[in-house]
């Protein structure tokens, strides 16, 4: 580095850090804002909007995350996050905002499909299967990653050069590093419903989940004999416990496939499924291969299979999620029960890629 001034140098460097990692829910009446840690920051600043008011300051804090309370019940918010440095002159040095994210408050419910389905495409192109990921050393219940509101920092990391010669059997339990496939569901629900960390989780058998999740009161339960179309937010648990996968629908196509996101070899990632007679050039496909090329293009460059075969849509219970009546869990304001996967995708990623 001769001829750089190393001060000047380091502060050009922080500018140009962005915080990663931002997600957002809503929890009844209140947000639940979340990132990753950006190294050396001496703390960070939130900015906040609403369909009536401009983007204005509403928190500092050293934590990497807060819970914003008593927000309007049916108004959307955006924010965006902000790291900052303290040099030894007492400067006060900001990193690049944060990309923007919204979330709507729920009129009904703990809180909607639309913000359930964020939560779930969030740790696309940063998580690996690990097997056994989001489990505790015992391997009987939810791990401390699972029980985490938002993403951790030991995801990505993991994931920074891993290449298409993944071999997700050469990490077996490295817990703390990824997420499996009932791991990475657990942690999608435990974000949907909860305001704290380290409460009662949700990580189970797979072949287990969908149908423990309507025991308990969130949805109805169908066998897979018996389930005769896909709503967005449906958790799919296989019917074999010897070889158990679960996933969540993003949403149906006019042809009977299935696009779907879950966390599979080798990783969390969207994929489609064929065709009911077995057509893999369906419209799931095509979808799937468009969001992931586009959006995680580097993960696609490594990892382009996103097909998955009829057995989707054939070896599945499902759980769906109670949106109406006197006992809502997750309502839909956005009507996306009566949208395709087509339609679906677009309005989510236009919310979390702002």
């Amino acid at each position: 580095m001769i001829g750089i001034d190393e001060k000047s140098y380091f502060v050009a460097s922080w500018k140009k850090t962005r915080p990663l990692g931002v997600m957002s829910t809503a929890v009844r009446g209140d947000v639940v804002l979340t990132w990753e840690k950006v190294l050396s920051a001496d703390g960070y600043i939130v900015y906040e909007a609403s369909s009536s008011q401009k983007y204005r300051f509403v928190s500092k804090t050293k934590t990497v995350g807060l819970v914003l309370k008593g927000r309007e019940r049916g108004e959307t918010y955006r924010y965006y996050v902000k790291a900052y440095w303290v040099n030894k002159y007492g400067k006060t040095i900001y990193s690049k905002p944060s990309k923007t994210v919204s979330v709507h408050v729920p009129q009904k419910g703990v809180s909607t499909i639309k913000n359930f389905l964020q939560v779930a495409i969030s740790p696309i192109g940063s998580t690996m299967y690990v097997w056994g990921g989001g489990w505790n050393r015992e391997d009987t219940a939810a791990g401390a990653q699972a029980r985490q509101l938002g993403l951790s920092n030991r995801w990505r990391t993991f994931s920074k050069n891993k290449d298409s010669g993944y071999d997700y059997k050469q990490y077996r339990y490295r817990i703390h590093d990824g997420l499996d496939c009932s791991g990475y569901v657990g942690w999608c629900v435990y974000n949907i419903l909860n305001v704290r960390n380290k409460q009662p989780g949700y990580v189970l058998s797979a072949s287990k989940q969908a149908k423990k999740f309507a025991q308990d009161g969130l949805g109805t339960y169908r066998n897979a004999s018996k389930v005769i179309n896909y709503k967005p937010g449906d958790i799919m648990s296989s019917t074999c416990s010897c070889c158990g996968h679960v996933w969540i629908v993003v949403g149906a196509c006019a042809d009977g496939s299935v696009v779907l996101v879950h966390a599979s070899p080798p990783g969390v990632q969207i994929n489609g499924t064929t065709t009911p007679d077995g057509k893999k050039n369906s419209q799931a496909y095509y979808l799937a291969k468009k969001y992931m090329k586009k959006y995680y293009s580097s993960w696609y460059r490594r990892f382009f299979d996103v097909s998955r075969g009829p057995t989707y849509l054939s070896h599945y219970g499902q759980m769906r999620w109670t949106t109406s009546g006197e006992h809502v869990v997750l309502s839909d304001p956005d009507h996306f029960y009566k949208k395709d996967a087509r339609r679906i995708l677009k309005e989510l990623f236009e919310t979390v890629h702002s």
